[in-house]
């Protein structure tokens, strides 16, 4: 079955983050500190056009009930956000990948979000479009080391997961 354009939009951002990601680790130097800027702003834009457009809409063409796979997206995306507020190192980029691996298959998948919205959302799949390109870019605050910063994918799921969602 061909993708829908919710998936290929959706999808395609994937790709984009994820280059963005292999660029900012890609030198034996260190951190490319202006591509995993990008890849920040980029990715926190990418969740905030899920949590606050695509979840939403599938959410009310659903008759109201929220998809079953709703809340642990809402999980990882907390836990992902969590993990870009310290500076960032090689040991944080991998824990956001380890988080980021099972991710993407939950939304790109057989019965993923993408394809589940491509399919409940199909006659507005134009509208769901324009409101996705049209989402603004995520202003970034400074990255912070203090007290209270996580820094692995565990810790970041578990304290994402007791929040209420």
């Amino acid at each position: 079955m061909r993708p829908g354009p919710i998936s290929v939009f959706l999808a395609g951002d994937h790709v984009r983050l994820d280059a963005l990601l292999a660029r900012a680790t890609g030198s034996a130097a260190g951190l490319d500190a202006p591509s995993f800027e990008e890849f920040r702003a980029g990715i926190l834009r990418h969740i905030g056009m899920e949590e606050k457009i695509l979840l939403k809409e599938a959410r009310r063409a659903n008759g109201g009930e929220p998809l079953s796979m709703a809340r642990r997206l809402r999980v990882e995306h907390g836990a992902i956000a969590m993990l870009l507020v310290p500076t960032p190192t090689r040991e944080l980029v991998a824990e956001i990948r380890s988080i980021l691996a099972e991710h993407n298959v939950l939304e790109e998948g057989p019965a993923g979000l993408y394809e589940t919205c491509d399919r409940l959302l199909a006659g507005e799949a134009d509208a769901v479009l324009e409101k996705l390109r049209s989402y603004p870019p995520v202003k970034l605050a400074p990255h912070y080391d203090g007290p209270g910063v996580l820094r692995t994918a565990g810790e970041a799921l578990d304290v994402s997961g007791r929040q209420r969602t």
